[in-house]
Protein backbone atom coordinates (compact mmCIF):
# COMPACT_ATOMS: atom_id res chain seq x y z
CA UNK A 1 0.00 0.00 0.00
CA UNK A 2 2.67 2.28 0.86
CA UNK A 3 4.55 1.65 -2.47
CA UNK A 4 1.12 2.22 -4.34
CA UNK A 5 1.06 5.61 -2.12
CA UNK A 6 4.63 6.82 -2.93
CA UNK A 7 4.19 5.93 -6.89
CA UNK A 8 0.76 7.95 -6.69
CA UNK A 9 2.47 10.82 -5.55
CA UNK A 10 5.43 10.96 -7.34
CA UNK A 11 3.46 10.91 -10.79
CA UNK A 12 1.78 13.56 -9.08
CA UNK A 13 5.04 15.50 -8.52
CA UNK A 14 6.19 14.85 -11.75
CA UNK A 15 3.15 16.05 -13.34
CA UNK A 16 3.41 19.12 -11.13
CA UNK A 17 7.10 19.93 -12.02
CA UNK A 18 6.67 19.47 -15.92
CA UNK A 19 3.69 22.19 -15.95
CA UNK A 20 5.73 24.40 -13.95
CA UNK A 21 8.16 24.21 -16.67
CA UNK A 22 5.93 24.23 -19.27
CA UNK A 23 4.70 27.61 -18.04
CA UNK A 24 8.28 28.93 -17.60
CA UNK A 25 9.83 27.71 -20.81
CA UNK A 26 7.77 31.38 -22.63
CA UNK A 27 10.05 33.15 -20.28
CA UNK A 28 13.38 31.13 -20.70
CA UNK A 29 12.55 31.55 -25.13
CA UNK A 30 12.30 35.04 -24.44
CA UNK A 31 15.60 34.88 -22.25
CA UNK A 32 17.13 33.07 -25.48
CA UNK A 33 15.99 35.80 -27.61
CA UNK A 34 16.74 39.21 -25.38
CA UNK A 35 20.59 37.94 -24.51
CA UNK A 36 21.08 37.06 -28.68
CA UNK A 37 19.54 40.49 -29.66
CA UNK A 38 22.15 42.21 -26.73
CA UNK A 39 25.27 40.30 -28.22
CA UNK A 40 25.24 38.42 -25.09
CA UNK A 41 26.82 35.11 -26.95
CA UNK A 42 27.53 33.19 -23.92
CA UNK A 43 24.29 33.86 -21.96
CA UNK A 44 22.16 33.16 -24.92
CA UNK A 45 24.06 29.83 -25.66
CA UNK A 46 23.37 28.77 -22.23
CA UNK A 47 19.53 30.01 -22.26
CA UNK A 48 18.88 28.05 -25.56
CA UNK A 49 20.84 25.10 -24.31
CA UNK A 50 18.26 25.28 -21.16
CA UNK A 51 15.53 25.87 -23.24
CA UNK A 52 16.42 22.45 -25.31
CA UNK A 53 17.13 20.39 -22.28
CA UNK A 54 13.62 20.50 -21.63
CA UNK A 55 11.35 17.33 -22.71
CA UNK A 56 8.43 19.36 -24.10
CA UNK A 57 7.88 22.65 -25.95
CA UNK A 58 4.73 24.19 -27.05
CA UNK A 59 5.38 24.35 -31.08
CA UNK A 60 4.16 27.79 -31.22
CA UNK A 61 7.09 28.95 -28.84
CA UNK A 62 9.63 27.05 -31.06
CA UNK A 63 8.12 28.72 -33.94
CA UNK A 64 7.89 32.32 -32.54
CA UNK A 65 11.55 32.09 -30.80
CA UNK A 66 13.22 31.00 -33.33
CA UNK A 67 11.74 33.00 -36.24
CA UNK A 68 12.82 35.87 -33.62
CA UNK A 69 16.65 34.49 -33.80
CA UNK A 70 17.04 34.46 -37.24
CA UNK A 71 15.25 38.20 -37.89
CA UNK A 72 18.25 39.07 -35.77
CA UNK A 73 20.37 37.43 -37.98
CA UNK A 74 21.55 34.56 -34.80
CA UNK A 75 20.93 31.53 -37.62
CA UNK A 76 22.87 29.00 -35.62
CA UNK A 77 20.73 29.38 -32.53
CA UNK A 78 17.40 29.58 -35.10
CA UNK A 79 18.43 26.37 -36.55
CA UNK A 80 18.67 24.63 -33.15
CA UNK A 81 15.39 25.98 -32.15
CA UNK A 82 13.60 24.61 -35.70
CA UNK A 83 15.28 21.15 -35.47
CA UNK A 84 13.83 20.40 -32.07
CA UNK A 85 11.00 21.32 -33.64
CA UNK A 86 10.89 19.29 -36.49
CA UNK A 87 12.44 16.25 -34.69
CA UNK A 88 8.89 16.96 -32.11
CA UNK A 89 6.42 17.83 -34.69
CA UNK A 90 7.59 15.61 -37.61
CA UNK A 91 4.09 16.14 -39.75
CA UNK A 92 4.25 20.28 -38.69
CA UNK A 93 5.20 21.98 -42.66
CA UNK A 94 5.97 25.32 -41.30
CA UNK A 95 8.70 24.33 -38.69
CA UNK A 96 10.36 22.17 -41.51
CA UNK A 97 9.92 25.12 -43.73
CA UNK A 98 11.84 27.15 -41.16
CA UNK A 99 14.24 24.62 -40.65
CA UNK A 100 14.93 24.69 -44.82
CA UNK A 101 15.03 28.80 -44.90
CA UNK A 102 17.78 29.06 -41.35
CA UNK A 103 20.10 26.08 -43.70
CA UNK A 104 19.66 28.29 -46.66
CA UNK A 105 20.84 31.46 -44.76
CA UNK A 106 23.81 28.99 -43.47
CA UNK A 107 24.17 27.65 -47.04
CA UNK A 108 23.70 24.33 -46.05
CA UNK A 109 21.85 23.35 -48.98
CA UNK A 110 21.79 19.93 -48.97
CA UNK A 111 20.43 20.06 -45.61
CA UNK A 112 17.99 22.35 -46.45
CA UNK A 113 16.57 19.98 -49.54
CA UNK A 114 16.44 17.25 -46.91
CA UNK A 115 14.20 18.72 -44.86
CA UNK A 116 12.18 20.14 -47.71
CA UNK A 117 11.52 16.33 -48.85
CA UNK A 118 10.22 14.96 -45.32
CA UNK A 119 6.94 12.84 -45.90
CA UNK A 120 4.25 14.52 -45.08
CA UNK A 121 0.39 15.43 -46.24
CA UNK A 122 0.47 19.43 -47.19
CA UNK A 123 -1.94 21.87 -48.50
CA UNK A 124 -2.19 23.92 -51.95
CA UNK A 125 -0.44 26.44 -50.16
CA UNK A 126 2.60 24.44 -48.73
CA UNK A 127 2.96 22.67 -51.61
CA UNK A 128 3.89 25.73 -53.37
CA UNK A 129 5.93 27.09 -50.56
CA UNK A 130 7.97 23.76 -50.90
CA UNK A 131 8.68 24.75 -54.87
CA UNK A 132 9.52 28.22 -53.80
CA UNK A 133 12.23 27.01 -51.14
CA UNK A 134 13.49 24.31 -53.42
CA UNK A 135 13.88 26.77 -56.67
CA UNK A 136 15.67 29.07 -54.31
CA UNK A 137 18.17 26.16 -53.13
CA UNK A 138 18.67 25.62 -57.26
CA UNK A 139 19.46 29.14 -57.76
CA UNK A 140 22.27 28.84 -55.46
CA UNK A 141 23.48 25.61 -56.72
CA UNK A 142 23.59 26.90 -59.98
CA UNK A 143 20.67 24.93 -61.53
CA UNK A 144 19.01 27.71 -63.45
CA UNK A 145 16.58 25.62 -65.47
CA UNK A 146 15.47 23.62 -62.51
CA UNK A 147 15.34 27.22 -60.28
CA UNK A 148 13.88 29.04 -63.01
CA UNK A 149 10.83 25.89 -62.98
CA UNK A 150 10.02 25.82 -59.49
CA UNK A 151 10.61 29.60 -58.86
CA UNK A 152 7.90 30.13 -61.64
CA UNK A 153 5.57 26.84 -60.51
CA UNK A 154 5.22 28.99 -56.78
CA UNK A 155 4.59 32.39 -58.27
CA UNK A 156 1.80 30.67 -60.80
CA UNK A 157 0.16 29.11 -58.48
CA UNK A 158 0.28 32.22 -55.90
CA UNK A 159 0.57 34.82 -57.81
CA UNK A 160 -0.18 37.20 -54.59
CA UNK A 161 2.41 36.33 -52.60
CA UNK A 162 5.25 39.16 -52.39
CA UNK A 163 8.44 36.83 -51.92
CA UNK A 164 7.60 34.31 -55.10
CA UNK A 165 7.33 37.24 -57.18
CA UNK A 166 10.73 39.16 -55.85
CA UNK A 167 12.90 36.12 -56.04
CA UNK A 168 11.78 34.91 -59.43
CA UNK A 169 12.60 39.12 -60.86
CA UNK A 170 16.08 39.35 -59.01
CA UNK A 171 16.52 35.61 -60.59
CA UNK A 172 15.85 37.13 -64.21
CA UNK A 173 17.56 40.02 -63.14
CA UNK A 174 20.91 38.09 -62.54
CA UNK A 175 20.22 36.27 -65.78
CA UNK A 176 20.19 39.78 -67.47
CA UNK A 177 16.69 38.83 -68.39
CA UNK A 178 15.23 42.67 -67.30
CA UNK A 179 12.05 42.36 -69.76
CA UNK A 180 11.01 39.21 -67.86
CA UNK A 181 12.01 40.48 -64.74
CA UNK A 182 10.19 44.03 -65.15
CA UNK A 183 6.68 42.33 -65.57
CA UNK A 184 6.73 39.87 -63.02
CA UNK A 185 7.67 42.78 -60.85
CA UNK A 186 5.43 45.29 -62.27
CA UNK A 187 1.99 42.54 -62.01
CA UNK A 188 3.32 41.82 -57.50
CA UNK A 189 3.66 45.76 -57.14
CA UNK A 190 -0.26 45.79 -57.78
CA UNK A 191 -0.54 43.15 -55.58
CA UNK A 192 1.80 45.15 -53.34
CA UNK A 193 1.92 48.72 -54.20
CA UNK A 194 3.84 49.35 -50.68
CA UNK A 195 6.27 47.14 -50.59
CA UNK A 196 9.82 48.81 -50.41
CA UNK A 197 11.23 45.83 -51.72
CA UNK A 198 9.55 45.46 -54.85
CA UNK A 199 10.03 49.02 -55.79
CA UNK A 200 13.22 48.43 -54.56
CA UNK A 201 14.22 45.83 -57.30
CA UNK A 202 12.01 48.15 -59.66
CA UNK A 203 14.10 51.04 -59.33
CA UNK A 204 17.46 48.70 -59.67
CA UNK A 205 16.06 47.20 -63.09
CA UNK A 206 15.12 51.41 -64.26
CA UNK A 207 18.66 52.08 -63.02
CA UNK A 208 20.25 48.99 -65.13
CA UNK A 209 18.26 49.91 -67.79
CA UNK A 210 20.17 53.18 -68.08
CA UNK A 211 17.07 54.98 -67.39
CA UNK A 212 18.04 56.48 -63.74
CA UNK A 213 15.49 59.20 -64.02
CA UNK A 214 13.01 56.49 -63.40
CA UNK A 215 15.45 54.71 -60.76
CA UNK A 216 15.33 58.06 -58.85
CA UNK A 217 11.74 58.38 -59.37
CA UNK A 218 10.82 55.05 -58.11
CA UNK A 219 13.16 55.78 -54.65
CA UNK A 220 11.31 58.72 -54.00
CA UNK A 221 8.60 56.53 -53.71
CA UNK A 222 9.99 53.94 -51.39
CA UNK A 223 11.37 56.76 -49.47
CA UNK A 224 7.67 58.19 -49.05
CA UNK A 225 6.67 54.98 -47.59
CA UNK A 226 9.81 54.13 -45.64
CA UNK A 227 11.96 57.51 -45.21
CA UNK A 228 15.06 55.20 -43.59
CA UNK A 229 15.03 53.24 -46.11
CA UNK A 230 18.74 52.76 -47.03
CA UNK A 231 19.20 51.26 -49.51
CA UNK A 232 16.93 53.64 -51.89
CA UNK A 233 18.78 56.26 -50.02
CA UNK A 234 22.41 55.16 -51.71
CA UNK A 235 20.17 53.89 -55.43
CA UNK A 236 18.97 57.37 -55.37
CA UNK A 237 21.98 58.98 -54.62
CA UNK A 238 23.84 56.39 -57.47
CA UNK A 239 21.22 57.54 -59.63
CA UNK A 240 21.57 61.08 -59.40
CA UNK A 241 25.42 60.56 -59.70
CA UNK A 242 25.30 58.63 -62.77
CA UNK A 243 22.84 61.19 -64.50
CA UNK A 244 25.63 63.75 -63.95
CA UNK A 245 23.31 65.72 -60.92
CA UNK A 246 26.58 66.26 -58.71
CA UNK A 247 24.65 68.57 -56.50
CA UNK A 248 21.69 66.34 -56.10
CA UNK A 249 23.74 63.59 -55.26
CA UNK A 250 26.03 65.64 -52.40
CA UNK A 251 23.01 66.93 -50.74
CA UNK A 252 21.21 63.00 -50.80
CA UNK A 253 24.59 61.97 -49.17
CA UNK A 254 25.08 64.64 -47.15
CA UNK A 255 22.16 63.55 -45.37
CA UNK A 256 23.17 60.01 -44.52
CA UNK A 257 27.06 60.19 -44.28
CA UNK A 258 27.88 59.81 -40.69
CA UNK A 259 24.92 57.87 -39.36
CA UNK A 260 25.55 54.49 -37.69
CA UNK A 261 25.24 51.70 -40.37
CA UNK A 262 25.74 54.26 -43.28
CA UNK A 263 26.55 52.28 -46.35
CA UNK A 264 30.19 52.58 -47.40
CA UNK A 265 29.23 53.33 -51.28
CA UNK A 266 27.64 56.65 -49.72
CA UNK A 267 31.11 57.99 -48.58
CA UNK A 268 33.01 57.45 -51.69
CA UNK A 269 29.44 59.14 -54.13
CA UNK A 270 29.84 62.20 -51.71
CA UNK A 271 33.56 62.63 -52.41
CA UNK A 272 33.29 61.86 -56.44
CA UNK A 273 30.30 64.84 -56.59
CA UNK A 274 32.59 67.54 -54.92
CA UNK A 275 35.46 66.61 -56.95
CA UNK A 276 33.02 66.48 -60.15
CA UNK A 277 31.46 70.05 -58.84
CA UNK A 278 35.55 71.29 -58.65
CA UNK A 279 34.78 71.78 -54.50
CA UNK A 280 37.94 72.45 -52.47
CA UNK A 281 37.02 71.12 -50.00
CA UNK A 282 40.35 68.54 -49.97
CA UNK A 283 39.87 67.26 -46.20
CA UNK A 284 36.04 66.24 -46.45
CA UNK A 285 37.32 64.29 -49.80
CA UNK A 286 40.15 62.78 -47.74
CA UNK A 287 38.16 61.72 -45.03
CA UNK A 288 35.15 60.43 -47.46
CA UNK A 289 37.45 58.15 -49.06
CA UNK A 290 39.36 57.25 -46.18
CA UNK A 291 36.14 56.10 -44.49
CA UNK A 292 35.03 54.41 -48.05
CA UNK A 293 38.01 52.35 -48.50
CA UNK A 294 38.39 51.08 -44.90
CA UNK A 295 35.32 49.83 -45.97
CA UNK A 296 35.50 48.47 -49.44
CA UNK A 297 38.91 47.46 -49.58
CA UNK A 298 38.63 46.29 -53.18
CA UNK A 299 37.41 49.90 -54.63
CA UNK A 300 39.26 50.94 -57.03
CA UNK A 301 37.02 53.94 -57.71
CA UNK A 302 37.84 54.99 -54.48
CA UNK A 303 41.86 54.77 -54.88
CA UNK A 304 41.11 56.64 -58.22
CA UNK A 305 39.32 59.27 -57.25
CA UNK A 306 41.67 59.63 -54.20
CA UNK A 307 44.43 60.12 -56.51
CA UNK A 308 42.59 63.18 -58.17
CA UNK A 309 42.69 64.98 -55.11
CA UNK A 310 46.05 64.18 -54.36
CA UNK A 311 46.87 66.10 -57.37
CA UNK A 312 44.65 68.63 -56.79
CA UNK A 313 46.25 69.12 -53.90
CA UNK A 314 49.39 69.56 -55.17
CA UNK A 315 50.80 66.15 -54.03
CA UNK A 316 51.95 64.43 -57.38
CA UNK A 317 53.78 61.33 -55.02
CA UNK A 318 50.69 60.36 -53.22
CA UNK A 319 48.53 60.75 -56.93
CA UNK A 320 50.97 58.40 -57.95
CA UNK A 321 51.14 56.52 -54.91
CA UNK A 322 47.34 56.08 -55.21
CA UNK A 323 47.03 54.46 -58.76
CA UNK A 324 50.25 52.32 -58.03
CA UNK A 325 48.28 50.73 -55.13
CA UNK A 326 45.04 50.45 -57.48
CA UNK A 327 46.72 48.80 -61.09
CA UNK A 328 49.37 47.01 -59.05
CA UNK A 329 46.99 45.47 -56.09
CA UNK A 330 42.70 46.39 -56.26
CA UNK A 331 42.34 45.71 -60.35
CA UNK A 332 45.41 45.47 -62.41
CA UNK A 333 42.94 46.09 -65.25
CA UNK A 334 41.37 49.05 -64.29
CA UNK A 335 42.80 50.44 -67.41
CA UNK A 336 41.70 53.94 -66.80
CA UNK A 337 44.34 54.12 -63.57
CA UNK A 338 47.23 52.54 -66.14
CA UNK A 339 46.49 55.70 -68.69
CA UNK A 340 46.40 58.12 -65.63
CA UNK A 341 49.58 56.85 -64.16
CA UNK A 342 51.10 57.19 -67.42
CA UNK A 343 50.03 60.87 -67.24
CA UNK A 344 51.39 61.91 -63.98
CA UNK A 345 54.32 59.95 -64.87
CA UNK A 346 55.04 61.74 -67.91
CA UNK A 347 54.62 64.86 -65.92
CA UNK A 348 56.95 63.86 -63.03
CA UNK A 349 59.97 63.25 -65.84
CA UNK A 350 59.48 59.48 -65.31
CA UNK A 351 59.18 58.71 -69.04
CA UNK A 352 60.09 55.21 -69.10
CA UNK A 353 57.79 54.72 -66.28
CA UNK A 354 55.58 56.48 -68.52
CA UNK A 355 55.80 54.66 -71.51
CA UNK A 356 55.23 51.38 -69.93
CA UNK A 357 51.89 52.74 -68.05
CA UNK A 358 50.88 53.74 -71.69
CA UNK A 359 51.31 50.65 -73.42
CA UNK A 360 49.68 48.54 -70.76
CA UNK A 361 46.90 51.12 -70.72
CA UNK A 362 46.61 49.91 -74.74
CA UNK A 363 46.49 46.62 -74.20
CA UNK A 364 44.07 46.29 -72.00
CA UNK A 365 41.85 49.52 -73.03
CA UNK A 366 38.37 48.23 -74.21
CA UNK A 367 35.37 49.37 -76.26
CA UNK A 368 33.69 50.50 -73.08
CA UNK A 369 32.52 54.16 -72.56
CA UNK A 370 31.98 54.47 -69.13
CA UNK A 371 33.56 51.77 -66.81
CA UNK A 372 32.12 53.95 -64.02
CA UNK A 373 28.08 53.49 -64.81
CA UNK A 374 29.30 49.43 -65.32
CA UNK A 375 31.10 48.98 -61.86
CA UNK A 376 28.55 50.65 -60.36
CA UNK A 377 25.85 48.49 -61.91
CA UNK A 378 28.00 45.38 -60.74
CA UNK A 379 27.94 46.55 -57.22
CA UNK A 380 24.36 47.43 -56.83
CA UNK A 381 22.82 44.25 -58.39
CA UNK A 382 25.04 42.36 -55.95
CA UNK A 383 24.23 44.63 -52.81
CA UNK A 384 20.56 45.32 -53.35
CA UNK A 385 19.74 42.10 -54.37
CA UNK A 386 21.53 40.62 -51.22
CA UNK A 387 19.00 43.02 -49.36
CA UNK A 388 16.66 41.93 -50.93
CA UNK A 389 17.08 38.16 -49.83
CA UNK A 390 18.06 39.39 -46.24
CA UNK A 391 14.42 40.96 -46.03
CA UNK A 392 13.00 37.39 -45.27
Amino acid sequence: MRKVLRNVLLTAWVTQLAFAQQQDTPTLSSSVDREAAEGHREEAQKALAELLARPYIKLDVLLESGAKLAQGEHFEQARAVFARGVKDYPKNFEVHYNLALADIALRRLDEAHTTLEAQMELSKDQSLAREYLRGKIYDATGEQVLAERCLTAALTGAPQQENYALDLGMFYLRQRNHAKALKILEAAIKYHPQSIYLLLSLALIEYLDNNPADSAATCFKILALEPLFGPAHVLLAVSYYTNGEYAKCLKETESSIGRPETPPYLYYLHAASLLNMESEDYAAMLGDLKTAIQTMPGCAFCYFALSKVHQAMGNAGGAIGDLQTLVERIDPEFSKGWYRLASLYQHSGRTADAARALEKFHAIKTAQTDPEAAYLRKFFLSELGDEGSERK
